[in-house]
């Protein structure tokens, strides 16, 4: 069914490269980006669901027990749209020309020695 076993990102980006020719998809940058925009879009609809179903139950089982109900009703949802966003990922990674493993190891690195801070309330720069 899959061309490889896809253990390693780079078998992710293999795997895409392999899906999007073979079904003729378009590895245009900008329009894959629209594209994940969307499915990001999605993402945020059923995390609407999630809390709006917590809501409705929060009453009769508490805030938390409430929120994991509702996670639980629509994890199957949310995981294909997550999915989804993740293709795309590996599609723009593709279409960029870019090692997303390579870049993922760089970029961690650098985080892990990183320092966050919050700026001043009202600096948004």
């Amino acid at each position: 069914m899959f061309p490889n076993e896809m253990r390693t990102i780079p078998d992710f980006q293999a795997f895409h490269r392999w899906l999007d020719e073979r079904k003729g998809w378009s590895q245009d940058l900008k329009l894959n980006m629209i594209l994940l925009t969307g499915e990001v879009g999605e993402v945020a609809n059923e995390v609407r669901k999630v809390l709006w179903r917590a809501q409705l139950l929060e009453a009769e089982m508490g805030e938390e027990a409430a929120w994991e109900a509702a996670l639980a009703e629509y994890r199957h949802d949310l995981g294909f749209e997550l999915a989804d966003c993740l293709a795309y990922i590996f599609k723009l990674a593709n279409n960029a020309g870019i090692d997303l493993e390579a870049a993922y190891r760089a970029k961690m690195a650098k985080n892990v020695q990183r320092e966050w801070t919050a700026p001043p309330p009202g600096n948004h720069e």
